[in-house]
């Protein structure tokens, strides 16, 4: 039914997000086979990758996906490249220069998720850290020109900022078009609004018996199909920045009293971040997207 779901002229990619810890020459060959790319998720140097990604035997996992990730660049064309968690306990400098070292094509940063009725951890509620955080990766990312690699939530907001769309459905005010297949074939809305509850992405669809259009017009999904601010909060609709953030991720918008429609928990976060890569771009002598100018 998959198959029959997809026309024959759209080109489907596979990409496989994993720890990397049991990448091994023969899943390469499968991967090969297959033509399926694959991104190690890494939070960095040990020290910052081993907070959180423990071993079932709480023992280091770094120096298993390190391995995993030189397997990976040892056949060109299946390497997809870094995701990391951003963690206010790591330095963002040596998390992003450490992910840097492995010559990926693109690193991910992806905030903590969180809701307005389990927000994210900080030490200082008053300040926007994971926004200050993210800017020192942007100002070390372009302190040396010899880096090839694309950070994608970066980009993204220099695409929007300059008028042109995004890649990622984090940010910007196009909406999402993407749907998740788990390992048994169920396909679901983005997984990550399993940290709003239990069971909100699921769907009840699988590979087997339903379309991917079956997906995208399901019933739980049908408000992400709103276009502009109109899924937006009345705050999120007279903001400035609504062009380049969106709003937030819609899982981190979420709260039990109001839905979907609150400002992202990273709200503050998002507007530092914009505005100095925005003031970076300006001093650049980068003019701004006429959506944009009105919020530097």
């Amino acid at each position: 039914m998959l198959k029959d779901g997809i026309p024959s002229d759209v080109e489907v990619r596979f990409e496989l997000q994993t720890n990397g810890t049991l990448v091994s020459e023969a899943w390469l060959d499968l991967f090969e086979q297959y033509a399926v790319t694959v991104g190690v998720s890494l939070d960095g140097p040990p020290a910052a990758n081993d907070r959180h990604r423990l071993t079932h035997a709480s023992r280091s996992s770094t120096a298993s996906a390190v391995r995993g990730i030189e397997l990976l660049r040892s056949r060109p064309g299946l390497f997809a490249g870094l995701l990391a968690v951003v963690d206010l306990a790591n330095d963002p400098v040596e998390v992003h220069d450490y992910l840097a070292s492995f010559e990926p094509p693109v690193i991910d940063f992806g905030l903590p998720h969180g809701t307005h009725d389990a927000p994210p951890d900080r030490n200082d509620p008053a300040v926007p850290e994971y926004g200050v955080w993210m800017s020192r990766v942007y100002d070390a990312w372009l302190a040396r020109p010899e880096y090839q690699h694309s950070v994608r939530m970066l980009e993204d907001i220099v695409a929007l900022s300059s008028g042109a769309r995004g890649a990622v459905e984090t940010l910007g005010l196009a909406p999402p078009a993407s749907v998740v297949i788990e390992s048994d074939g169920s396909v679901e809305g983005v997984d990550t609004l399993r940290s709003v509850e239990e069971g909100e992405s699921w769907l009840g669809l699988d590979v087997f018996s339903d379309s991917f259009d079956a997906a995208i017009h399901h019933p739980k999904l049908l408000h992400r199909q709103e276009s502009g601010t109109a899924a937006l909060s009345e705050e999120c609709q007279r903001c400035p920045l609504v062009a380049v953030c969106g709003g937030g991720y819609q899982p981190h918008r979420f709260s039990a009293a109001r839905g979907y429609r609150n400002p992202s928990v990273y709200c503050a976060d998002l507007a530092y971040l914009i505005r100095h890569v925005q003031g970076s771009l300006q001093r650049h002598g980068w003019a701004l997207g006429a959506a944009a100018a009105g919020s530097s």
